[in-house]
């Protein structure tokens, strides 16, 4: 008996340990001086492709999003190793596409330079990764998954 409370009190402290590190991601704007202006909390987005249904399997389901006025469309996601990131309509303002591993390390950076940009994560392990686009002063946050 002892045994079994022993073993649901060490069941219930290992799932309350989890749940307790979630994490919150926030993103911050400062101005010129380094004083901090907003605070908001940044929500990963992905897209599935649904298996299902043979049409699905012929057609990629792309997932699309606005950095300010700038239309994003990110696809396919998840992805073997080739994503492709397309703007309809890029303006001259300064983009860049960073994409990070899990540990928070930069894994790729490149500029967006044009309306189609292909980032290659052939290279890098299965797992989930995440991608940052800034053009301008916007930024948005997906989380990718490379199968």
């Amino acid at each position: 008996m002892k045994t079994l409370y022993l073993l649901a009190c060490l069941l219930v402290a290992v799932l309350f340990s989890a749940s307790a590190h979630a994490q919150t991601n926030f993103g911050f704007t400062y101005d010129a001086s380094g004083n901090r202006l907003t605070r908001a909390v940044i929500l990963l987005k992905s897209a599935t492709i649904p298996g299902d249904s043979l049409q699905a399997k012929k057609t990629e389901k792309t997932l699309e999003d606005q950095i300010g006025l700038q239309k994003t469309r990110i696809y396919p996601n998840p992805t073997k190793g080739l994503l492709r990131i397309d703007f309809p309509s890029l303006s001259d303002t300064e983009s860049m596409i960073r994409v990070y591993d899990p540990n928070g390390r930069l894994i790729v950076q490149k500029p967006a330079i044009s309306t189609g940009n292909d980032v290659d994560l052939s290279a890098h392990p299965a797992g989930f990764y995440i991608m940052v686009i800034h053009i301008g002063q916007e930024k948005k946050e997906w989380k990718i998954i490379k199968e």
